[in-house]
């Protein structure tokens, strides 16, 4: 880890406090890492999918080029599809119970998922793994029966408008909790700089992100989301940055998709900026400097705001960058 003097020096300027490289696939010690239950999988570095144990970091790799793609964080989901096995068993012919919210089905193979009652349609496989094909619709409230043909493989219906990582069934229903990631303490403080300081963030989300998604939260214990300086927060339609809850700094009017993104965030009394992808950014100079004592990463909390995708990096800078500096970073 690179550990420079808060007295910088002008070759010092650029070394970061903290350099959190997930492309390691390895986690940081300070990191305190749960989820609950040994339901949740990951792509791993023979590009197969395969079970994690409960508290287990997931370091997710692409199933093609084995390149690790980060630190694999997600919200709670539950597969609804009964005997959708990790060793690849075909899916079978079955109903679930509904309702009217958004559904995503996905699964590997060439096989056929024919919809009907609660909702319509015909799902046809585009190929083997790591092919994988999704439907997301909103069905009726009510019975929906999925009725299957092929080789359909690895399948997985989910409520949310995107799938997420595959979660193995035998004769019942399975939930993936929650991913969290944690620093605080004297593991936080140690590299913290109250005053001023810097953040930048390399990242790679499943889909367009939602309203309240963050990267990483910086916040203090008891004080919910109102401390959310340095929250990086996502809409559809404006990329911003929030400081106390109170301040926003726009930096991005694209809505983030599932490309990787790079996102830089500087602040000091009085004097705020946020760049995404290296475009124009956005200043504030209205909010006051806050004391945190923890950073949440890939989330708001442990229940909310989560990423749903694969961080990078993240890095950290114990001094305010120049407003130059923050752009360049997040080139």
């Amino acid at each position: 880890m690179l550990s420079p003097s808060y007295l910088i020096t002008a070759t010092e300027r650029v070394l970061p406090k903290l350099a959190l490289d997930f492309t390691t696939a390895s986690l940081d010690p300070r990191i305190t890492f749960t989820r609950s239950g040994n339901t949740a999988t990951v792509i791993n570095s023979s590009g197969v999918i395969t079970l994690v144990n409960a508290d287990v970091p997931r370091f997710d790799y692409n199933p093609t080029t084995l390149v690790c793609r980060g630190l694999l964080i997600e919200e709670s989901r539950t597969n609804v599809l009964l005997n959708s096995l990790i060793d690849g068993t075909s899916l079978g012919t079955q109903v679930v119970t509904v309702t009217a919210a958004a559904r995503t089905l996905s699964f590997y193979g060439t096989g056929q998922v024919v919809l009907s009652g609660a909702h319509s349609a015909t799902v046809t496989g585009t190929g083997a793994y790591p092919t994988r094909t999704t439907l997301t619709f909103t069905p009726s409230a009510g019975v929906l029966t999925l009725t299957v043909s092929g080789t359909v493989q690895f399948a997985q219906l989910e409520s949310g408008s995107f799938a997420t990582s595959f979660i193995p069934t035998a004769a019942s229903q399975v939930t993936r909790t929650a991913d969290a990631a944690n620093m605080t303490g004297t593991n936080f403080s140690s590299w913290y700089n109250a005053s001023q300081g810097a953040f930048a963030a390399w990242f790679t989300p499943d889909s367009t992100v939602a309203t309240n998604t963050r990267v990483f939260n910086v916040s203090q214990a008891g004080a919910g989301n109102t401390v959310g300086r340095l929250s990086d927060v996502f809409s559809n339609s404006t990329t911003w940055l929030s400081f106390n809850g109170t301040t926003n700094v726009t930096c991005g009017a694209a809505a983030v998709t599932s490309a990787q993104q790079k996102l830089t965030s500087a602040y000091a009394a009085g004097s705020y900026a946020a760049n995404l992808n290296g475009g124009t950014g956005g200043t504030a100079s209205s909010a006051t400097v806050n004391t945190p004592d923890r950073i949440t990463i890939g989330a708001l909390s442990s229940s909310t705001g989560f990423l749903n995708g694969r961080i990078q990096e993240i890095l950290y800078w114990p001094q305010r960058l120049t407003n130059a500096e923050v752009q360049a970073f997040s080139k």
